[in-house]
């Protein structure tokens, strides 16, 4: 059972040893999902049941999602843990990243784990369905099937004045549909082992609250959009840039001169 004083490695193999009892909880509630859609006249629409691991007794949140009436008979199905820590109840997410090392161009896929405190779900409720009634296990599977794509931007105080403030890891935010995501993130374990299944090393990030789209002021707007293509510019363009030049020096002289410049502007 998740305890608070287990590493972040710890609690994600957790969650990964439960899973294939999850998958057959799920497929045992689908014709009862399949029966409920079947009587929905909005979409899209959600439905959500709480599940209790037998072996490990690690709480879940079975999500089931039609988008429309065309996925009435096969939702998408999510696994959410759901685990509690002094200021109350804490959501889980594991999943992959892609993860570069440094000065090199590869991604590789590493553990990665992401907690969401209940004020980051209060504000949520508050900013983005402010006049929406559902339970508080509804709004977490909205969340989740509505911000599935999530962009990391640097954080400066043009984005969040007193980001600050917030210690050493709150260095990113999370660009999501509904929003931005204000996060402190950090990893743990030896990186020579990334994408290595007995390795130990793994991402985490802390989210502690989401500001609305329209909430954002123009100022905020156009420092997230900078933010953006910074931080591509550092983890994508710079190593590929930096790979190709030295590709190219490895060229004849007579071919290298041929060659066209290739600066920052280009991306």
């Amino acid at each position: 059972m998740i305890v608070p004083s287990m590493t972040n490695l710890e609690v994600y193999n957790e969650l990964v040893a439960d899973l294939p009892k999850l998958k057959i909880r799920a497929n045992t509630l689908m014709p009862k999902v399949v029966k409920g859609f079947r009587k929905e006249r909005k979409f899209p629409a959600w439905q959500c049941y709480e599940y209790t691991h037998q072996e490990s007794k690690n709480k879940y949140l079975l999500s089931f999602y039609a988008a429309s009436v065309k996925n009435v008979e096969k939702p998408v199905v999510d696994y959410i843990g759901v685990t509690s820590d002094s200021a109350g109840r804490v959501i889980i997410k594991w999943e992959t990243w892609l993860y570069r090392k440094d000065n090199t161009v590869d991604f590789i896929g590493t553990r990665a784990i992401s907690y969401y405190c209940d004020h980051f779900f209060s504000r949520y409720r508050e900013r983005v369905w402010p006049n929406v009634e559902m339970s508080a296990n509804e709004l977490v599977c909205r969340y989740f099937t509505r911000n599935k794509k999530v962009v990391p931007i640097k954080l400066n105080e043009d984005i969040q004045r007193r980001y600050k403030e917030y210690g050493e890891f709150a260095q990113y935010g999370m660009q999501v549909a509904d929003g931005i995501c204000f996060t402190n993130q950090g990893c743990e374990g030896d990186e020579s082992t990334v994408g290595d299944r007995n390795g130990n090393f793994i991402s985490a990030a802390w989210y502690y609250t989401i500001v609305s789209k329209n909430l954002l002021t123009d100022r905020q707007t156009d420092a997230i959009s900078d933010g953006q293509i910074e931080y591509i510019k550092s983890h994508f363009f710079e190593p590929f840039k930096k790979a190709l030049e030295n590709e190219i020096s490895k060229l004849p002289p007579q071919i290298r001169m041929r060659l066209p410049a290739f600066s920052n502007e280009q991306i």
